[in-house]
């Protein structure tokens, strides 16, 4: 578990994000936006001054998280599920203060009798 490898930091979770993107590999799912879920596990040094002093300006701004969601989904089409979640995991990565990243992709119904795929990738920083 992420936790337990980071427990000087406290974790903020974005949970449920919905965002619409161009994914799949067939050419039916590559001509209009689908929507997909998004969560991500954002991992904060416990020193960061946010949890001493309440400051937004000392922690990571969940708002920038959904705004780097949101820009990679409409960068490009992407194929693979895995390939969205790693573009997304490349992008938060570049947040300041952060410790580690965990980014979740569902792609709901992918397929007659498939309620949903998800992938995970996470990264220490």
């Amino acid at each position: 578990m992420m936790s337990e490898r980071f427990p000087d930091c406290y974790r903020i979770v974005v949970q449920s994000a919905q965002v619409e993107c161009l994914l799949g590999v067939y050419e039916h799912e590559q001509r209009q936006p689908r929507q997909i879920g998004v969560e991500v596990e954002l991992f904060v040094p416990i020193t960061e001054p946010a949890a001493r002093n309440d400051q937004l300006h000392g922690t990571v701004n969940y708002e920038a998280v959904m705004e780097a969601i949101r820009r990679t989904a409409a960068s490009r089409r992407f194929k693979l599920v895995e390939s969205l979640c790693s573009s997304l995991l490349d992008d938060i990565a570049q947040l300041p203060g952060l410790r580690a990243v965990k980014v979740t992709v569902i792609k709901p119904h992918p397929m007659p009798g498939l309620e949903s795929v998800r992938i995970e990738q996470w990264r220490a920083l």
